[in-house]
């Protein structure tokens, strides 16, 4: 049994960090607009404070009401405002125990726990770290026992140390074995490779467009005086300038995120720590991994470099504005951001040995070539043939760019589409505008093949495949197109005798 206990005292200070940082837009409102809001005087700082004021009373009140323990087989959370509710999870279900700190965690050295199970997820803020080591060490314990043991001889076994610098792991004992991890160096390739850059500048022009009213006339009156009397080598410049300047905004922030990034490995889970400002925990249990992919963009080829991502199925209900996974979208987790093509083999015959990861074949004929492209240029022909004539009558140039990119898109799809199959996997490389992507899935994971051909395909003796595999709480799905249809028929047959060995096992 372990003991009903309360959150950190200092769970007040990291909640009112939490709540100050929910109200930054308020803030910068004022801060714009406060001079120019004549008539309103002090009303509405005055409105603000006392919003922030209820909403950090309230979060006082549920920290006050908080308290958790160990019964059994469950570990459960008593919580509530008003009226107080239980939350629990059975023990022998817990899939990881991690762990975040963002800056103010650091500073008072506490932490934030959150423990998955496939259908719930508990979410502690804040736990001293010898607290948090103790629960999880339990945790862990229980789960392997599967019966539930006095306190006191829980203590006696062997605690792990902490290492205040550089955060601690929660894992079960076992976990020593470092994968992969990221010097900065490697952050610097990955910002430049990624394509970062341009995303930070799109981001400003955004900013530019919504914030634009707050900065005077005068600035842009004078800008564009300097602008008209510059020359061309000048306006190069600029551009290069503001290139590097972004680049060294998004290196800097990006070094922030992914510090000391590292993958290590025990026998059921990939664990991933990163993090200066703000440290982060995130553990994959290798049992929830439904697909694996690989995506290189053209650049990443021509320096021999790639990026791997897991699929996984949802595995917990926590607040999204809580929770610590690094998924960039409900189920997709980015792995390893970048390794050596060469390398790669290796770490993920290491991470998941149940794969085969064979290469993918190009299959498509050349008679599919035109249906790649035929849409597309028909598409921008005729939008820049109406632009042209009713608006713009150069628009003509973006209609020429956008069909010259919609026949190298449409010749590459034709030249690397393709799969391969093996007796329990399936292989399908794709081609994504900026780059290809190699997606591997087991026969035992895909949740449906469906073939399709319309009237003109079957004329041809073409068609397309679409495999659906689970992907966080839904589904995501993948394509081949204007394949053969023998290709067809076999990926069909293939995934056929699936569902004729379950109903036979039925």
């Amino acid at each position: 049994m372990y003991n009903e206990k309360k959150l950190h005292p200092l769970t007040l200070i990291t909640e009112a960090y939490k709540r100050l940082i929910s109200f930054i837009l308020p803030i910068l409102f004022f801060a714009f607009t406060g001079p120019d809001m004549e008539g309103f005087g002090l009303i509405l700082p005055l409105l603000f404070f006392t919003i922030f004021g209820l909403s950090y009373l309230m979060d006082v009140l549920r920290y006050i009401r908080t308290s958790f323990w160990i019964a059994g087989n469950r570990f459960v959370v008593k919580s509530g405002l008003f009226i107080q509710k239980e939350k629990d999870v059975q023990i022998s279900r817990i899939q990881s125990i991690d762990y975040s700190e963002n800056l103010i965690h650091r500073i008072f050295n506490v932490t934030k726990l959150e423990i998955k199970t496939p259908g719930k997820g508990i979410t502690l803020d804040a736990l001293s770290k010898e607290d948090a080591l103790k629960l999880a060490n339990q945790l862990h314990y229980l789960k392997e026992t599967s019966f539930e043991i006095d306190s006191d001889i829980n203590d006696e076994r062997e605690e792990k140390q902490i290492d205040r610098h550089s955060g601690f792991s929660l894992q079960e004992a076992g976990v020593t074995k470092k994968l992969y991890s990221m010097s900065l160096v490697d952050i610097l390739k990955m910002n430049f490779m990624g394509g970062t850059v341009f995303k930070g500048l799109i981001i400003i022009v955004g900013a530019v467009n919504i914030f634009g009213e707050f900065i005077p006339d005068s600035i842009f009156n004078q800008a564009g005086t300097i602008f008209s009397q510059t020359a061309i080598a000048s306006f190069i410049f600029i551009g290069i300038l503001l290139f590097i300047l972004l680049y060294v905004l998004a290196t800097v922030l990006s070094t922030i995120k992914n510090f000391e990034y590292k993958v290590e490995l025990t026998k059921n889970h990939v664990t991933i720590e990163k993090g200066l400002l703000e440290v982060k925990s995130q553990t994959i249990a290798l049992a929830n991994i439904q697909s694996v992919w690989e995506k290189q963009n053209w650049l990443q080829k021509l320096t021999g470099y790639t990026t791997f991502w897991v699929g996984i199925t949802s595995d917990d209900e926590v607040d999204k504005k809580d929770s610590v996974s690094e998924m960039t979208e409900e189920g997709k987790i980015l792995l390893l951001p970048l390794v050596k093509k060469d390398q790669l083999a290796a770490l993920r015959a290491e991470i998941i040995p149940q794969f085969n990861f064979q290469p993918a074949q190009t299959i498509i004929p050349i008679r599919s070539f035109r249906r790649f492209v035929q849409f597309p240029l028909l598409f921008w022909i005729i939008a820049a043939a109406l632009v042209s004539y009713f608006l713009w009558p150069y628009a003509w140039t973006i209609g020429l760019v956008g069909s010259l990119l919609s026949l190298l898109y449409g010749y590459r799809s034709y030249k690397k589409t393709g799969y391969a199959l093996s007796t329990e996997e399936v292989t399908f490389q794709l081609i994504t505008f900026l780059g290809t992507e190699i997606m591997y899935l087991r026969k035992d994971r895909i949740l449906n093949l469906t073939v399709k051909q319309n009237p003109f395909l079957r004329r041809s003796r073409l068609g397309k495949v679409e495999v659906f595999s689970a992907l966080g709480d839904t589904s995501q799905s993948k394509e081949l197109s204007f394949i053969e249809e023998a290709d067809c028929e076999r990926l069909f047959d293939w995934f056929l005798t699936k569902e004729r060995s379950e109903k036979h096992g039925a």
